[in-house]
């Protein structure tokens, strides 16, 4: 063999061992561009999962913030209509004027602005509108009552309406001349420490808007009832029937299980009251004219008290042994970690 024949050889062998090494590269490339897109890939998943994840915790601030201003303005919307209604003042009013740090505002911003600041007039105007509105519709529509008895225990009393206005009626005259008795017994079941803000809401405007006139001064209270609310029946009661158990400061206890079978409600709590209003001056009433409606309703709930001590009496009557429920703060807290454990 030649030299030039050894040398073909030689390069011939050269080649395929540069083209066998090239194959190598080829292949070692190839993994290593999976390997890229594999963590691409994973890298890609885990930026959305953690765009998930903020979006949702975005989603449970915005929802919490949303839920607390909710709470607030209730809460100060109740606080204005007490301050209306003169069950407290100002000076014990939670109501702070907020202020915010000044900046320029755009477009919808000055909206939103509009109404933040001046919500409290907002609040008050539209209170305002509603108890007209209420005040006129429910004269408008209802049917004249000889007696009218505001009921805002929150114990389940509240399903027995038909009950209680036939039981008022028995000890009460046909004041208008109409020929028959009429007892109107309108259900205002109140529960401050409710999450149902809005339900709560209607009812406190329902109410307070009752506090504006001097007609309706029964009214039928609990252990739950709000203090400031309490605060507005007169405590002298006890001094009209000296020795009657059955009366207190908070008026006429219906802690009775004769009571209980007037009302058909066999597990009713120990805890009601026939309560009265003091007389005051109001929106829409003088002083004289609600002490004029206050001495009509004090003859039916003396006949109340006397009619159904008689009766307790003769029965030998135990008392009742449903104890109430009591809502409070610790509660209402318990319900919202609850809620908000669920949530997560």
């Amino acid at each position: 063999m030649s030299k030039k024949d050894e040398k073909d050889i030689n390069i011939s062998k050269l080649d395929k061992s540069l083209e066998g090494q090239g194959l190598l590269e080829d292949a070692d490339d190839a993994e290593y561009e999976r390997t890229l897109a594999q963590q691409r890939r994973e890298a890609e998943e885990r930026e959305r999962q953690v765009l998930e994840q903020a979006e949702a915790e975005r989603r449970e601030r915005e929802r919490q913030e949303e839920k607390e201003r909710e709470r607030r303005l209730a809460q100060e919307r109740i606080e204005l209509m007490k301050l209306k209604s003169g069950v407290i003042d100002e000076s014990e009013s939670s109501i702070k004027e907020e202020h915010d740090q000044i900046r320029e505002l755009h477009g919808f911003e000055k909206v939103q602005n509009f109404f933040y600041h001046n919500k409290v007039w907002i609040i008050f105007t539209i209170f305002i509108i509603a108890v007209a509105a209420f005040i006129f519709i429910d004269a408008a529509r209802r049917e004249k009552a000889d007696l009218t008895v505001l009921m805002i225990a929150n114990n389940g009393l509240e399903t027995r309406q038909e009950e209680l206005e036939n039981f008022f009626e028995k000890y009460t005259d046909d004041l208008d001349g109409n020929g028959y008795v009429h007892v109107e017994v309108i259900m205002i079941p109140l529960n401050s420490h409710s999450d149902d803000y809005q339900q709560q809401n209607v009812n406190s405007t329902k109410f307070l808007a009752q506090l504006q006139g001097g007609e309706s001064i029964l009214v039928i209270t609990d252990s739950n009832t709000d203090e400031e609310f309490k605060s507005i029946m007169t405590p002298e009661l006890p001094k009209e029937f000296p020795n009657n158990k059955y009366v207190d400061d908070m008026g006429m206890s219906w802690n009775m299980e004769v009571m209980a079978k007037e009302l058909n409600f066999e597990n009713m709590p120990n805890d009601i009251h026939l309560s009265m209003r003091m007389p005051v001056k109001t929106l829409g009433d003088s002083k004289e004219t609600m002490q004029e409606n206050y001495d009509k309703a004090f003859k039916v709930f003396k006949r109340i008290v006397d009619d159904m001590t008689e009766k307790a009496v003769e029965a030998g009557d135990k008392g009742l042994t449903t104890e109430p429920v009591h809502y409070d703060d610790s509660s209402l807290e318990s319900s919202d970690s609850t809620e908000s454990s669920e949530n997560k």
